[in-house]
């Protein structure tokens, strides 16, 4: 029997799948269903067919699981956020690993030994970076007999909050977040306040009009810091609206000590201006970790939870081992903080990094922590990695490396890195990363010269279908 748009389905949800769907099936097709977990008998209504799977959106729970739990947040299901908050948590850290494991298996063709993901140590608020997002309209829940049902208000005029799944031109308010601090909630709400009343329109993705983008939210280890970097379209009106805001969190919301401005002119929904046109406030946050002191500035790439991310770069100095002799390249530095981390094992460290500020940090915090490392010799390279690293080798500016750790973007590495990679052979790669399916596709890239051995998924990411792992490979 062919499943048709509108069916509705009685499903036995199987398991997750990357990207937070949970996986069915009726009578041999793959059926995809958000808002699910495993072990659950959901009714759900069927959304779209293809040749070989169909996506379905949730109706009603007819039978409850095993693994689920109350999730304890009146915007769960809307806000796009945690979709996995209603998934108890030690089953949170079960599939993530299996996830891992089966797509290093169907999309990297390597049948891994994949150890059990290492848990967060904090796993309510532990957020340090929050991005909200402005739209002309709104869209909230709409109260029924049936709180499992997920049906939706739509309100009209300027929003702040969070981007529901698949609803890219709305927002949905948000008034607590159990990811982050409820400081950073409070903020987003008073800014949203602030721009209903200046009389500039909220963007719209579907005209490419509109002033206001996104208000990205920072906080370091002082609780009483916070920078805001307000991202919004070119409007000569509101020019300075940096220096405004500013003055407005002054009575309003002391301590968030700086404002960036920066102007987007593209349509795409990425929450980075093209251009920075004012910094109120000193453009820098202070963060402990692994008995180092790390500045960031507002356009630099830091870990969200910093609770994990020394037990992550644990595992990557684990894999790394290093004896003090050896020559350690790190691709995709950033500010520095896993290459200064690994720094006290090695003889010579080389950060390769693309944004300009992210060596500015990384430079400056070589030299705030100069006292732990008295014996190595750390550099960062600004530009592009692929070509700086042959310019590294022919300007004689480091030996062979001994050790490679990449970290990159979700997209994972570019063709022409993976060719680099290649050439040089270096005896032992690391290779860190937050998107299994990218992960997989570059260790099978590199598969003609390394062997996989260790894979360690590290949890950075509780309540959520996110992923990060560390791959080690070693020369054949």
């Amino acid at each position: 029997m062919q499943i048709e748009p509108g069916q509705e389905l009685i499903l036995e949800v199987l398991k997750p799948t990357l990207g937070g769907d949970g996986l069915a099936r009726h009578e041999g097709m793959a059926v995809f269903v958000p808002g699910v977990v495993p072990g659950q008998r959901v009714l759900a209504r069927v959304a779209s067919v293809k040749a070989r799977h169909a996506k379905a959106e949730l109706l009603e729970v007819v039978e409850q699981s095993a693994e689920h739990v109350p999730p304890g947040c009146p915007h769960f299901g809307v806000c796009g956020g945690c979709d996995w908050l209603h998934m108890e948590y030690g089953r949170q850290l079960h599939w993530k690993r299996e996830l891992v494991r089966e797509t290093l298996r169907h999309i990297g063709g390597v049948d891994a030994v994949v150890a059990p993901t290492i848990a967060s140590p904090v796993t309510r608020g532990y957020r340090n970076k929050m991005e909200f997002a402005f739209s002309p309209q709104a869209v909230m829940p709409k109260r029924t007999d049936d709180s499992s049902k997920n049906t939706f208000a739509v309100s009209t005029g300027p929003a702040i909050g969070m981007r529901p799944r698949n609803m890219a031109n709305l927002t949905t308010p948000i008034r607590t977040c159990l990811l982050c601090p409820q400081e950073m909630v409070d903020v987003q709400d008073i800014v949203g306040r602030w721009a209903a009343n200046s009389g500039l329109d909220a963007y719209d993705p579907n005209t490419g009009k509109g002033f206001w983008r996104h208000l990205v939210l920072r906080r370091g280890d002082d609780p009483n810091y916070l920078m805001a970097c307000l991202i919004t379209s070119h409007d000569p009106r509101g020019e300075d609206m940096g220096p405004r805001l500013a003055e407005h969190f002054v009575s309003h919301a002391p301590q968030v000590k700086t404002v960036v401005h920066e102007v987007r002119r593209g349509r795409s929904l990425v929450a980075q201006g093209e251009r920075v046109i004012s910094v109120t406030g000193p453009d820098e946050l202070l963060y402990e970790l692994g008995g180092m002191t790390l500045a960031i500035s507002s356009r630099s790439f830091f870990q969200t939870n910093t609770h994990s991310a020394d037990r992550l770069y644990e595992v990557v100095r684990d894999f790394a081992g290093l004896s003090g002799r050896e020559t350690l390249w790190d691709l995709y530095s950033g500010v520095g903080a896993l290459a200064l981390y690994l720094a006290r094992g090695a003889s010579e460290v080389l950060g390769f990094e693309m944004e300009p500020a992210a060596v500015r940090n990384a430079e400056a915090n070589a030299a705030r922590n100069a006292r732990s490392l008295p014996r190595t010799r750390c550099r960062f390279l600004a530009g592009d990695v692929a070509r700086t690293i042959p310019r590294a080798i022919s300007d004689n500016l480091t030996k062979k490396p001994d050790v490679i750790v990449a970290d990159p973007p979700r997209a994972g590495m570019q063709p022409a890195i993976i060719a680099r990679l290649l050439e040089i052979g270096a005896p032992k790669l690391i290779l860190v990363s937050c998107n299994p399916a990218t992960l997989a596709r570059d260790v099978k890239s590199l598969s003609s010269l390394y062997v996989s051995g260790r894979i360690q998924p590290v949890d950075m990411f509780p309540h959520t279908s996110h992923i990060e792992c560390v791959a080690e490979l070693s020369s054949r």
